[in-house]
């Protein structure tokens, strides 16, 4: 198992521990290949010069791969992220050594330089089909030239060298991801669609009650944060918690405190039993995204705590939250939409209990770690077809794989 830890622990870092976890409770050997992003903070010059190149071919990563895979002969290797300390160069290893690679798609920074096909402030899917010029000349990464054309070139080199076409399968966390990937150029044989999962177990949900809304993620332009304010500016019966942290947390509260709004209050980042306290005290959850959320884990978090979630009709959200049973679609963008929606509920407080009732069952019944086990270990020739769980080497057969 592979994955590159982001500096910012997040969802994608919590799901592949989740999935490690999964593996191992069900007697898999898994032996984890990782590096952390924080390590880039203590760089010296010399080091950030060397992560530069890294990042566009690691032989560290390479040499480490290749006596790790000589020693355990894996199966498999099952890869979440790799950017940027791990890099592409680990697809042409594995491939060399004839080890079959499986990939989580959980966003789509094998297509996009910033991974969101999201850029000043819309959708952007320019680079899909593999020009990341475009990436450069619009500084999509960090709206920088240098880091912008850093991550096109590790992307690019990568996909013209057959990067890509090293790559065995395709887990797509939903159809959408699925069809952008279609989209540009990778064989359907090879995609298969594979939901996120959570352990609802320990969390006991509280359906039909709550004061107040939350919104729960990065304060980010991307995720449509001040389409969200500016909703509860017109619901001040209202109340908004803000639990998060990101670049536009300081302009958020310089806004509130100037226009007054007394019914939104921001929390900062919480984690742990005061984040799980806050869900379950909420009413129901927004999730405002105006890029192409891939699998948020907060939908799965906020069912798990019996609370509907209102989301924006984009990306993977509309295969998640089924509108009219676990929660409401609203048009992306649209401060009428999202304030209608949020009205709406509020003032039915027996949808919003039965929502979240059919969000828990969601959580216990299709997106819980034995569904997910048996849909990994399941996946034949034909996606999705569930089977009784062979042992990993008789799936991967089925795939069409060899072994090392």
């Amino acid at each position: 198992m592979v994955h590159d830890f982001y500096q910012q622990y997040g969802g994608e870092d919590a799901v592949a521990l989740a999935e490690r976890r999964l593996l191992e409770q069900h007697a898999e050997d898994v032996l984890l290949y990782s590096r952390d992003n924080a390590e880039i903070r203590d760089y010296s010059l010399p080091g950030k010069l060397a992560f530069s190149l890294g990042t566009l071919y690691s032989h560290r990563t390479h040499r480490e791969i290749v006596a790790l895979a000589r020693l355990r002969r894996p199966d498999v290797a099952y890869v979440h992220n790799v950017f940027p300390l791990i890099s592409p160069s680990l697809y042409h290893a594995l491939h060399g050594l004839k080890v079959p690679i499986v990939q989580v798609v959980h966003e789509f920074r094998l297509l996009c330089p910033n991974s969101w096909f999201y850029t000043e402030g819309r959708i952007c899917e320019r680079c899909k089909h593999g020009n990341y010029l475009h990436a450069v000349r619009h500084r999509c990464y960090r709206d920088s030239y240098i880091l912008s054309a850093l991550y096109s070139a590790s992307i690019g080199i990568n996909r013209f060298a057959g990067g890509m076409d090293k790559i065995d399968a395709f887990i797509c966390l939903t159809e959408f991801s699925k069809l952008k990937l279609l989209e540009s150029g990778v064989p359907e044989e090879k995609l298969y669609v594979r939901p996120n999962f959570i352990d609802a177990s320990a969390v006991s949900p509280v359906p039909g009650t709550g004061d107040y809304v939350m919104y729960l993620g990065r304060l980010s332009p991307e995720k449509g944060v001040w389409t969200l304010v500016q909703a509860f500016e017109q619901l001040r019966g209202v109340n908004l918690k803000i639990v998060g942290t990101g670049p536009l947390e300081s302009d958020i509260k310089a806004y509130v405190e100037e226009k007054g709004l007394r019914n939104i209050s921001l929390t900062g980042f919480k984690s742990g039993k005061e984040k799980w306290e806050l869900l379950r005290n909420s009413r129901f959850v927004v999730l405002p995204s105006e890029w192409y959320e891939a699998f948020p884990m907060v939908i799965l978090e906020a069912y798990a705590a019996g609370k509907p979630v209102v989301a924006s009709d984009i990306g993977g959200l509309p295969y998640i939250v089924r509108n009219g049973k676990s929660g409401m679609l609203f048009r992306p963008g649209s401060v009428a939409d999202l304030t209608e929606k949020v009205r709406y509920l509020t003032e039915r407080p027996a949808e919003i209990e039965a929502m979240g009732r059919y969000g828990r069952q969601l959580v216990e019944t299709e997106y819980g770690p034995e569904p997910a086990y048996r849909t990994l270990f399941g996946f034949t020739s034909k996606p999705l077809k569930t089977i009784t769980c062979p042992p990993f080497s008789r799936a991967l057969t089925g795939l069409g794989f060899s072994h090392s």
